[in-house]
């Protein structure tokens, strides 16, 4: 089973091969905040939050990634909303 970490990492891997380097950016970059132990918990449950309502599919769902299938992305997203609760709730 894949982490949290892997999920982000392989997230943000598609859609920076699809072209989407904004976002895939602005994941990592709450995906960092998520894994800061150093931060506040409710700053890291925030950015959870915020990555969680990304994996909706008129979020990053709505996006084509030539790479995938739509079948095959909304899985992945869907794993990464699962794999993002039950991080939440680890700590």
């Amino acid at each position: 089973m894949m982490t949290f970490s892997d999920l982000i990492a392989s997230v943000v891997s598609d859609l920076q091969q699809g072209g989407f380097i904004k976002d895939a950016d602005d994941l990592q970059h709450l995906a960092n905040l998520a894994l800061d132990k150093n931060i506040s918990k409710d700053m890291r449950k925030d950015a959870l939050k915020r990555i969680e309502m990304r994996c909706h599919v008129k979020w990053l769902g709505d996006f084509y990634l030539k790479h995938l299938s739509q079948k095959e992305w909304w899985g992945k997203l869907e794993k990464l909303k699962k794999s993002t609760n039950n991080y939440v709730q680890s700590f």
